[in-house]
């Protein structure tokens, strides 16, 4: 390697590194006077703030949020939020999450740079859908402070005015409550969109289910060039699937993006980097990195440091470095959700190794999924038609890849694999987690789900 080139990499990482750190020293600051700060000192520097602010997870920060939301100031970022956003929907219990104007202004300055430049390179004249949700959550405060936001929220004025003016979808679908009347009008709406061009939602899944009442969608829509939507993880089968039916657009897979935070964004390549309005240290055997000692093929947790009051927030979002750019950036592909693990009898099946071997699988309908049966110790498997033997026995074989798994087996301590049919798992999921609260376009397509109501509620809604 030359001098130059190894100046010039070293003169990036160096860039990027002081570009981080000053978000963080100007966070730091306009926090200091906070009271989860104080406890430690209120640090000022990057080294000073990662050797006293411990590691925390949700419930660590419990108590901080209740001060907050009983309408306290100055608890874990300067003043009180502005709107809390729900979150854990998918796997646990509903939290609140709360946002700050910084808060908001980095998701839009982290977002809006993608969008528009998406528009922009791909010469986006025509109109655009992004999903919009329906108002299936109701109208609540917390303290006179809004809990739930608007999708277009997110965006900000300017580039939600843009929005307003390409949409293919008018974006008061959104105050409808009645899902089916939802549906009905987003349908009518896009069907009649034959200039359409660019559709942008979060879960592959709720695309899906919108083509499947389309009967010919290239012919629809046959402007079409993108189509972003989440690609990784347990979300790449249904991907691929959104890519056969529509394989005149462009598939561009999102970044890593949770209510907590932006955590990567893809670049004009479609290669996930890093957020630059978030602070991430990346978690792996006890110990903590930063983003320039990040090793090729390696994964890490994202722990994140956010303007709305999380420090050093383990997201339980496992990120994989797949190399680097020429600038030196990490490219990090999402691969599972690492704290959601079932542990029946010892085998710790975690939902990112479920994914890989349902993925490997391409005789197994897309929407197919485990559930655990805590009565009967074993895993089920939802389908939409009965596999054959062969499919299930190298499915199980695939399992058995995981040593706890196959000793728990060999021992009679987990049944054989069993199959439970239906034929729409997802909507099942979606039915459930609308009543959750949680917003329709949001809903995850997880491979393995540990909580113990989905086994008896397949088995109800079973024909």
């Amino acid at each position: 390697m030359s001098g130059n080139f190894q100046d010039g990499l070293e003169g990036a990482a160096t860039a990027r590194g002081e570009q981080k750190n000053a978000w963080l020293l100007q966070t730091l600051k306009r926090n200091r006077n906070t009271a989860y700060l104080k406890q430690f000192g209120s640090p000022e520097t990057v080294t000073a703030f990662r050797e006293r602010v411990p590691v925390c997870v949700y419930e660590d920060l419990s108590p901080w949020l209740a001060r907050i939301q009983a309408g306290e100031a100055d608890i874990l970022f300067a003043g009180r939020p502005v709107a809390y956003e729900r979150t854990g929907g998918s796997t646990g219990g509903v939290k609140l999450i709360p946002y700050t104007d910084e808060g908001l202004s980095d998701f839009q300055n982290d977002i809006v740079p993608w969008l528009i430049d998406t528009i922009q390179r791909h010469h986006i004249t025509g109109r655009v859908y992004f999903s919009i949700s329906p108002a299936t959550r109701p109208i609540a405060f917390n303290n006179g402070i809004p809990v739930g936001l608007p999708d277009a929220a997110y965006l900000g004025e300017i580039a939600g005015g843009m929005l307003t003016a390409m949409t293919a979808v008018p974006l008061d679908v959104a105050n409808l409550s009645d899902v089916t009347q939802w549906w009905q009008r987003t349908l009518a709406y896009l069907k009649a969109a034959s200039d359409l061009e660019l559709i942008s939602v979060w879960s592959p899944t709720f695309l899906l289910r919108l083509l499947d009442e389309i009967p010919d969608p290239q012919g629809c829509w046959p402007r079409l060039k993108i189509v972003s939507c989440w690609a990784s993880a347990s979300s790449r089968r249904f991907a691929d699937e959104v890519q056969r039916r529509l394989p005149h657009a462009r598939l561009q897979p999102k970044g890593l993006l949770s209510t907590e935070a932006v955590v990567t964004v893809p670049d004009r390549k479609g290669r996930p980097l890093p957020a630059r309005h978030v602070f991430i240290e990346y978690a792996k055997d006890g110990r903590f990195f930063l983003e320039d000692a990040l090793q090729m093929g390696e994964a890490y947790e994202a722990i994140v440091t956010t303007a709305s009051g999380l420090y050093r927030y383990r997201t339980g979002d496992w990120l994989r470095c797949e190399g680097r750019t020429t600038q030196g950036r990490p490219i990090l592909e999402f691969v599972g959700r690492g704290a959601l693990t079932c542990d029946l009898v010892g085998e710790k099946l975690n939902e990112s190794f479920v994914a890989r071997c349902l993925q490997a699988l391409s005789a197994l309908p897309v929407s197919s999924m485990l559930l655990p049966d805590a009565d009967c110790p074993g895993y089920v498997l939802i389908c939409t038609r009965v596999p054959g033997e062969a499919v299930l026995a190298k499915l199980e074989a695939l399992l058995c890849t995981n040593p706890q798994y196959a000793y728990a087996r060999r021992l009679g301590q987990l049944a054989p694999l069993r199959v439970l049919t239906h034929p729409e798992p997802f909507r099942v999921i979606e039915r459930t987690m609308l009543a959750r609260g949680a917003r329709l376009g949001d809903i995850k397509p997880l491979a393995l789900r540990r909580e113990a109501f989905w086994l008896p509620l397949f088995k109800s809604f079973c024909p």
